[in-house]
């Protein structure tokens, strides 16, 4: 579809919804910070989109503030904001940790020069990012909430030092890394989690976090903080695995005495201070694998919330896997927190790594909240360094895509694309997920056959008898020669006819500026409602039924996708005139 029909569709198709966000992220906005809890949220890494990277120094407050001001009226209503880096250094005027490059003379990265140029600088003319921030989303009825990573990684002078991410205390104390692991586990971890990351089960670097949570929480006009527990979004224990049971206490008690900081605060400032925990999306057991005791944090109260993200994401020393995953387990999350105060988010990551489409599409991220909300959670956001689809400053297709996700009853009738987990980048290979799920792209044998599921959760019988389904449509792409390969489509069992069947030859497809890649064909099922999804797991089932024996390139499933799209009403599209 062309951008500019695209983009219009999308305003037809959110116009009811954006009046409602809009009107609801105004009358929030009026209450005060202490009766408004996170709904939708927002990470900001301070630095990507942002103007310590983007803007040349000097800056003054307003700058920066704009990672405020483009939340307003959104429908965001809790802003994430990145305290510090990977490595230790933070992005404020701290007092108990070394500041983003102060240990630096000669810098190896130009952006994070300036970066720091521009931290410096604000700092040296008395304007604290945490202390502006903090009064700018309060002055626009948002809340604020710094995140830091809990755990941090070391290295070597010569090998980083010029990047200005690591503060002296990594540098100084080699005897506090975790070391190498024989555990086979350890293998597994992220690029982030190897040796050199620092041992939790050290006072010294229990001591040193826990002094940057105080600090946000007791300094500053925060309405809480969010524990990172992952590095990058990868996860994994900040010790050997062998020492699992004694970081998981260690982590708990750590926790319960950031939970008194915080209640002090509260009663010195009148202000609620949360504290919310970054978690994968996973099991008790999964949880408890990497030493976290989430089932204490919630009874006995010591947090406010889980921030849930993808545990799919995978860089290690030896592999690379990225993917869009929408659909995330918080089973046992919201299991664990009924009846409890403590609250769910689901936070997306949304690269998808297409050429068209770099980041998940609008229909995408609202099939993503829908099912989030379907699944228990409390709220949707997003838990990305990130989000920039088309750019920074957004545009109009940003907000258009914001305002639906705090209200579930209108995430009902948006279009939605539901997307089988396919990798961003890097080479395919089956039962790559961490919790079992099949990624593509998937190569197929002559003769073999892959079912993958797809979850939905539209009423299309409900939507269908009054009127408002547009379309639904089912997407098959291959690396294959529609022409010379014969593949069988089936849905839910049911073999897909040709009559409703279109195909897209991309082989060496020319577009504006680029050639389609990989080649290879799809195939359009316009489903009739026969054929439409039932609430709940449904299945696509791909057979390569014949190839050409004289071509010798894999035949893999690489994209598979459902689109489902609304009318406002009956007999009412969204283009009534075809010219």
């Amino acid at each position: 579809m062309k951008r500019r029909r695209f983009l219009k569709a999308m305003g037809a198709a959110a116009a009811p919804a954006i009046a409602g966000g809009a009107l609801a992220g105004t009358a929030e906005a009026q209450r005060p910070a202490a009766s408004i809890e996170p709904r939708v949220f927002f990470y900001d890494d301070g630095r990507h989109a942002s103007g310590l990277y983007q803007f040349q120094p000097p800056l003054v407050p307003d700058d920066l503030n704009l990672a405020v001001n483009q939340l307003v009226d959104s429908g965001v209503n809790t802003l994430f904001y990145s305290a510090g880096l990977e490595g230790g250094a933070v992005q404020y005027d701290s007092r108990v940790a070394a500041k983003w490059g102060e240990n630096v003379d000669e810098w190896l990265h130009p952006i994070f020069y300036r970066a720091s140029r521009n931290l410096h600088q604000l700092i040296a003319d008395g304007h604290d990012p945490m202390k502006f921030l903090a009064e700018q989303c309060h002055a626009k009825g948002l809340l604020f909430m710094p995140t830091c990573p809990v755990g941090i990684q070391g290295g070597d002078k010569e090998t980083s030092l010029g990047y200005g991410r690591k503060s002296d205390f990594v540098y100084d104390n080699p005897h506090l890394y975790v070391g190498e692991d024989d555990d086979p586990r350890a293998v597994n971890l992220g690029r982030f989690l190897g040796p050199t990351r620092m041992n939790f089960l050290q006072e010294e670097v229990r001591k040193e976090r826990f002094l940057i949570f105080e600090e946000l929480l007791s300094r500053y006009e925060s309405d809480g903080v969010e524990l990172d527990l992952s590095i990058d979004n990868e996860f994994g224990p900040m010790c050997r695995f062998r020492a699992i049971d004694q970081y998981a206490s260690a982590l708990t008690e750590w926790i319960r005495q950031l939970r008194e900081v915080a209640r002090n605060a509260e009663a010195a400032q009148g202000r609620r201070k949360r504290i919310y925990v970054r978690v994968p999306a996973s099991t008790q057991a999964r949880w408890k694998s990497i030493g976290y005791d989430v089932e204490t944090w919630v009874f006995e109260k010591l947090i406010d919330g889980l921030v849930c993200i993808t545990q799919n994401k995978r860089e290690t020393r030896t592999d690379r896997l990225v993917c869009l995953d929408q659909d995330m387990d918080i089973t046992d999350a919201v299991a664990l927190t009924k009846g409890t105060e403590c609250r769910v988010l689901v936070g997306l990551a949304s690269s998808l790594g297409r050429q068209i489409e770099k980041i998940a599409t609008p229909p995408m991220t609202w099939a993503a909240a829908a099912m989030a909300y379907d699944r228990g959670a409390d709220g949707f956001g997003f838990a990305s360094g990130m989000w920039a689809p088309h750019g920074w400053p957004w545009g109009a297709e940003e907000y258009s895509t914001l305002r639906l996700l705090g209200h579930p009853d209108l995430l009902a009738t948006a279009d939605k694309t539901y997307f089988v987990p396919s990798q961003s980048n890097g080479p395919g290979r089956r039962g790559a997920l961490r919790d079992g799920r099949d990624v593509l792209p998937i190569e197929l044998a002559e003769g073999e056959t892959i079912t993958l599921p797809i979850r939905v959760v539209d009423d299309l019988e409900k939507w269908e008898s009054l009127g408002r389904i547009e379309s639904v449509q089912l997407w098959v792409r291959m690396t294959s020669d529609a022409s010379s390969d014969e593949f069988d489509v089936r849905f839910n069992g049911d073999r897909l006819p040709e009559s409703i069947r279109r195909g897209s030859d991309m082989h060496f497809r020319v577009m504006e500026d680029f050639f389609i890649s990989p080649y290879g064909s799809a195939y359009f099922y316009t489903l009739p409602p026969k054929f439409y999804p039932k609430l709940g797991q449904n299945a696509v089932t791909v057979k390569l039924l014949k190839r050409d024996p004289k071509l010798k390139s894999a035949r893999q499933v690489y994209d598979v996708a459902l689109s489902i799209q609304y009318m406002p009403h009956r007999n009412f599209p969204r283009e009534p005139l075809p010219f």
